[in-house]
């Protein structure tokens, strides 16, 4: 009778770790499942962005920078937004002066997320320097048109403008600048060489002396000043600024003084 007893206590101990180790396997399996349907869908996302990876070396992950930037800024692409590798990349190539290199990365990044101004920005910037002057000006108008907080835009635009001689705009976008950002003695320098060819003289001589307060080694606007005090009749203002233009590396400053000052 004990040896009954026992062997049935052993066949229900037996039983219950069957059933255990059953329930275990099934939890195990599920947790299998979800990490397999996690890979499949990896793997489905990668088939959907397949084209553009190969039209675009920015989806080489390995390439890509990590986002370092605020994403508390909206003027900042946001970390979950799929454009923010292409960004990053793009951002890195303008700020290393590869500037043909990094369109198409923020082609791509516009192309996935075309309402961050500041996208545009940079693009602008890299074509700007590449002397695409009209599509950098569809940029920098682009980024305005979707609040980009980067003042800088209206300088960089107006530059452009000014290097295609739309010079009414340029003075627009240099004056806008200069209200709000009054440091930087290259925007007083190309509103007074604008000014200038309306024939705001004053104006002109104004903006360049602001520009050699703000760069005292500004050698072009000590030119520029001399040869507008120079229109105003004020020849010993003149001789000063060109003297001291000559001094500071403007070589071309020579000529006019031989022409105005020596007699």
């Amino acid at each position: 009778m004990d040896i009954l007893i026992i062997a049935g206590i052993v066949l229900i101990i037996v039983f219950v770790v069957l059933i255990l180790k059953k329930r275990g396997n099934k939890k195990i399996n599920y947790k299998d499942r979800i990490k397999l349907e996690s890979i499949l869908e990896n793997e489905e996302f990668i088939k959907k962005d397949g084209d553009s990876a190969t039209k675009n070396p920015a989806s080489d992950s390995t390439n890509v920078l990590q986002p370092t930037v605020d994403i508390q800024d909206d003027t900042i692409i946001k970390v979950t937004d799929k454009s923010i590798k292409y960004y990053n990349k793009g951002v890195a190539l303008v700020k290393g002066e590869k500037y043909e290199e990094s369109i198409p990365y923020l082609n791509e990044a516009i192309r996935l997320n075309s309402s961050e101004g500041i996208t545009y920005y940079y693009r602008g910037i890299a074509k700007s320097k590449l002397n695409l002057f009209r599509d950098a000006i569809d940029d920098f108008t682009d980024a305005m048109l979707r609040q980009i907080k980067v003042v800088d835009a209206f300088f960089q635009r107006g530059y452009a403008r000014l290097k295609i001689e739309d010079n009414e705009n340029a003075l627009l976008d240099f004056t806008h600048y200069i209200s709000i950002e009054k440091n930087n003695p290259e925007a007083f320098y190309h509103k007074g060489i604008l000014e200038n060819g309306e024939k705001n003289y004053q104006i002109a001589i104004n903006d360049f002396s602001n520009a050699v307060i703000l760069n005292p080694n500004h050698g072009s606007a000590y030119f520029e000043r001399g040869m507008t005090k120079q229109i105003t009749g004020d020849i010993s203002g003149c001789c000063k600024d060109l003297k001291t233009a000559f001094d500071k590396g403007y070589l071309e400053a020579y000529h006019y003084m031989k022409k105005f000052c020596d007699k």
